[in-house]
C-alpha cells in the first residue's frame, strides 16, 4: 500500500472488487489486506474501502454525515445515450427508497413500514411452504440437480412477486430486468451493454406504473393494495410514483439478497458434511445457521455511502464527498467483533448481530421475510434430502458484480 494523497491514508492500487480472483474468493484477498488499515483507498475504483466492523456500524448510524445517495449508483460513469434513456424512463429523477436520505427517506419509508406489517409476512409462510413444496416435487433426485435453478432462485422471486401481487406471468420478465439492473448498477458494462441494460430498466419501470394502476380498480389483498390504501387516504404522504419507486425496490431486493442467502447457506453447510448432519439431527439450529451464514458468507458483501462533510473514520480524515464502499463480508470476518471468524460455528451465539441487513434508518424492511424463506427452505431441504451433498470438483461461478454474491450454480446430490 501507498499513501493517498488526498487524504492521506493507504491506497491500495490493486484491490478490484470486479477482478476475477475477488470475484472468486473474496475471503482471500481479504487475508492479504492489512489489518493496520481498515480503511483505505482503492485507486481502480475511486472508493475508501471500510473493512471493520464498528466503523461500518458508525457509517450506517449516521445518515447526516454518510448519506445513501451513491447506494445504488452505476460503478461506471455513464454513457450520455444511455444517462438519457433512464431519466426518459423516470428511473434517475426518482431513486429507490436505498438511494434517498431523510426527510424523503422517512416519507417514503414510514407507510412502507406500515403496510409491511409483520402480520402480512407471517401470512406468507403457507404460501412459501407450498412453493417450496412445489419446487422440491419437481426434482429428479435420483441424478445431481442445481439447487440454485431448482430452489434457491425461483423460490424468493416467486415469493416477493406473489407478496406484491404481480401476476405469474409476468415472473419472468420481472427477473430478466432485475438482471440488467444488477449488471449495470453494480457491475462494470461496457459501453453498448450500459445502453442495453438501460433499456430494460426503462421497460422494467414503466411495467411497474402500469401494474400500480391497474391495481387502483383492482385492488386485492397484496402488498402494493395496502399502499395505495394509505395513498388514498392520504395522498399527499405517499404518491403513486412513489409507490413505483417503492416497488422498483422491493422487486429487486425481494429475490437477489434471498436467492444468494440460500445458495450460500446450502454450500457452507454442505462443504462440511458434519455441519450438515448437525442441522438435520437438531432442525433447532436452522436459525443460527441462517445467521451464521449471513455473517459468514454475506449475500449482499458490499454496500455504498458517501460523505456530507469531512469526516474521520478508522483514523483516516475524509474529505467532502468521499465515496465509500462498506466492506460488510469483512466486518462478518472481524474477529473484534465475531472471536474466530474463519470457523463457521452453529454454537456461535452472537452471529445474529451481523451488518448483513444494514443497521440504522435503512435496516433492510424485507429482512424477517428473507430469513424465513431461508429457515423454511432449509427445514423443507433437511426432511426431503437428509443425506444432501456437493457433487464433487465443481468449481463456483458468480455474477461479476460489486453487492449481490452467491453461486450461480450449485450441482447437488440426494444420496
Amino acid at each position: 500500500m501507498t499513501s493517498h494523497e488526498y487524504a492521506s491514508c493507504p491506497t491500495d492500487a490493486d484491490f478490484d472488487p470486479l477482478s476475477p480472483t475477488f470475484l472468486a474468493d473474496p475471503f482471500a484477498v481479504l487475508a492479504s489486506v492489512s489489518q493496520d488499515a481498515p480503511v483505505f483507498y482503492a485507486s481502480s475504483i475511486g472508493y475508501y474501502v471500510v473493512s471493520r466492523y464498528t466503523d461500518i456500524e458508525a457509517v450506517f448510524l449516521d445518515h447526516e454525515t454518510y448519506s445513501a445517495a451513491i447506494t445504488q449508483l452505476p460503478l461506471v460513469s455513464l454513457e450520455p445515450e444511455a444517462a438519457s434513456i433512464l431519466s426518459a424512463g423516470g428511473t434517475a429523477p426518482q431513486p429507490s427508497m436505498v438511494s434517498l436520505d431523510p426527510p424523503a427517506h422517512t416519507r417514503l419509508r414510514a407507510p412502507t413500514v406500515r403496510a409491511f406489517t409483520p402480520q402480512r409476512v407471517a401470512r406468507m409462510e403457507p404460501r412459501i411452504r407450498s412453493i417450496l413444496k412445489q419446487l422440491l416435487n419437481a426434482i429428479d433426485p435420483s441424478a445431481p440437480f442445481d439447487l440454485v435453478a431448482g430452489l434457491a432462485f425461483p423460490l424468493p422471486a416467486a415469493v416477493i412477486f406473489s407478496f406484491l401481487g404481480i401476476p405469474e406471468h409476468d415472473w419472468q420478465q420481472l427477473k430478466q430486468w432485475c438482471g440488467h439492473r444488477a449488471s449495470l448498477t453494480f457491475g462494470r458494462p461496457t459501453p453498448t451493454e450500459q445502453v442495453h441494460h438501460s433499456e430494460n430498466m426503462a421497460a422494467y419501470r414503466g411495467y411497474l406504473r402500469s401494474f400500480v394502476e391497474s391495481k387502483v380498480s383492482a385492488p386485492d389483498d397484496s402488498f402494493t393494495s395496502a399502499l395505495l390504501e394509505i395513498h388514498t387516504k392520504e395522498p399527499d404522504k405517499l404518491t403513486r410514483e412513489e409507490i413505483v419507486s417503492i416497488l422498483y425496490s422491493l422487486t429487486f431486493a425481494g429475490h437477489e439478497t434471498t436467492n444468494y442467502l440460500i445458495g450460500n447457506m446450502v454450500r457452507r453447510l454442505l462443504e462440511d458434511p458434519q455441519r450438515w448432519d448437525a442441522v438435520v439431527a437438531d432442525p433447532g439450529l436452522i436459525p443460527v445457521a441462517v445467521d451464521e451464514v449471513l455473517r459468514y458468507d454475506t449475500s449482499v458483501p458490499i454496500w455504498r455511502r458517501v460523505t456530507t462533510r469531512s469526516a474521520k473514520l478508522g483514523g483516516v480524515e475524509l474529505p467532502t464527498g468521499a465515496k465509500l464502499l462498506l466492506w460488510l463480508a469483512a466486518a462478518g470476518r472481524d474477529s473484534d467483533a465475531f472471536p474466530e471468524p474463519e470457523k463457521f460455528d452453529l454454537a456461535r451465539t452472537n452471529s445474529s448481530k451481523t451488518l448483513a441487513f444494514g443497521k440504522g434508518i435503512h435496516y433492510c424492511l424485507g429482512a424477517a421475510l428473507g430469513k424465513l424463506e431461508a429457515q423454511l427452505a432449509l427445514e423443507a431441504l433437511t426432511c426431503r434430502f437428509p443425506r444432501l451433498r456437493l457433487v464433487e470438483d465443481q468449481t463456483f461461478e458468480f455474477r461479476p458484480n460489486l453487492s449481490f454474491r452467491g453461486p450461480e450454480v450449485l450441482w447437488v446430490r440426494a444420496m
